[in-house]
């Protein structure tokens, strides 16, 4: 703009000077150039640092949710002609010279973590490690994580049961190096092609708590694609979250092979009457202490994770479904009665893993990664007999 004001007066009288004076106001224009490129250089958007909500730090909201704090899907959709978005997370001029579609890092996996990197309740990976000192992605510790590694050497591509035909292990070309798995394998950034909502644990929110009862607050695609990268090209995509979702790469897992597995219903394999069950329409409790069941969704509660004995009228002819045992890791059930307790019920209270008591954690769930992270091996929600008894009898004697 002061180029603009300068330039009609200031080179008119530059011609009628000297050369050393018409050098001097080229000169001139040329910092006042440089000067407002370097303005508009600086004022391009990157992508704020994740907010801390332990210590309230980080960027302004709007830096991430692109113009409006109100915006639920943030930075991941709801684009316009118009929209700003596009620079929470694309970089015209910063982008690095190694990286891909003018992302500020390199790599997939390390832009989403410039947000969801794990030093907050707000990230899906690191809390477990931020809160108790133990990594869940490290062999050598309790624990469980769908690893994804940036790197040439070893990356992640194999699938546990992602044979469809033989029920062991697969391997699959994913998108991040070196053909690993990286976040845009299960999770679409632009909002695009996802399943339909379902009701989740948790907002993430640092408000998130027992007091934010709405249910539109935890109503969401979670950005799920409806056909992960690794998807057989066979295999058809699955608007609705549940057990086909998760099968789209563990397809193995869903019928009976040479390799065992427990029974699991999904729309491909459920041939009883009605609808198969999926994550917001399984049967569950009616509530504590309860052995009556209504469908409903297994998300925002406890009481979908026990099946009473005998198999209430909901549960006849159904199995159950991936999340009813692989979530995240919580106390549910009763051994003797397959009930949920007043003790057991769903509660969160405080920011995500970090209980008010340092001593008695009062959240079941106390974290909510699933299924980027687990307490337990293999994602369980409990272990050993503990999981198993949710659902069947103790044998006599």
């Amino acid at each position: 703009m002061a180029v603009s004001l300068l330039s009609s007066s200031v080179v008119a009288r530059a011609c009628t000077t000297t050369g050393r004076r018409t050098h001097l106001i080229v000169s001139m224009q040329r910092g006042l150039i440089v000067a407002v490129l370097c303005v508009a250089v600086l004022s391009i958007a990157v992508p704020a640092h994740a907010y801390d909500e332990v210590g309230g730090t980080g960027g302004p909201c709007v830096g991430c949710h692109g113009g409006s704090v109100n915006s639920p899907s943030g930075p991941h959709g709801g684009y316009t002609a118009t929209s700003k978005k596009c620079a929470t997370c694309h970089s015209a001029h910063k982008a690095p010279a190694g990286g891909i579609v003018l992302l500020p890092a390199a790599t997939v996996l390390a832009t989403c973590q410039t947000c969801h990197d794990g030093t907050s309740g707000q990230g899906v990976y690191g809390v477990i490690k931020a809160r108790t000192g133990v990594d869940p992605a490290d062999p050598a510790e309790s624990g469980a994580a769908h690893r994804m590694l940036d790197r040439e050497v070893d990356p992640i591509t194999a699938i546990p049961g992602g044979d469809s035909a033989g029920g062991g292990a697969r391997t699959a070309a994913f998108s991040g190096t070196a053909g690993g798995l990286t976040c845009s394998d299960c999770h679409s950034p632009h909002g695009s092609n996802v399943v339909a909502a379902f009701t989740g644990d948790r907002a993430r929110s640092t408000t998130d708590t027992a007091g934010l009862d709405s249910p539109s607050n935890f109503y969401s695609t979670r950005l799920l694609r409806q056909r992960p990268t690794s998807t057989d090209a066979a295999y058809a995509s699955v608007t609705e979250y549940g057990s086909d979702w998760c099968a789209a790469c563990h397809a193995g897992r869903l019928s009976w092979h040479e390799l065992y597995n427990h029974p699991v219903e999904a729309a491909t394999t459920y041939t009883g009457p009605g609808s198969a069950f999926t994550y917001e329409s399984v049967a569950r409790l009616t509530g504590a202490g309860a052995s009556t069941t209504t469908l409903g969704s297994l998300g925002r509660n406890n009481f979908g994770y026990v099946m009473p004995d005998p198999r209430t009228a909901e549960q006849s002819g159904h199995e159950p479904i991936c999340q009813q045992c692989h979530e995240d890791a919580r106390d549910v059930g009763d051994v003797t009665l397959r009930t949920v307790d007043a003790t057991e019920v769903f509660k969160i209270t405080d920011v995500d893993g970090l209980p008010s008591d340092p001593v008695v954690n009062s959240d079941n769930p106390r974290f909510q990664v699933f299924p980027h992270e687990s307490e337990n091996d293999a994602f369980l929600i409990e272990t050993d007999n503990d999981l198993c008894l949710n659902c069947h009898k103790q044998p006599a004697g």
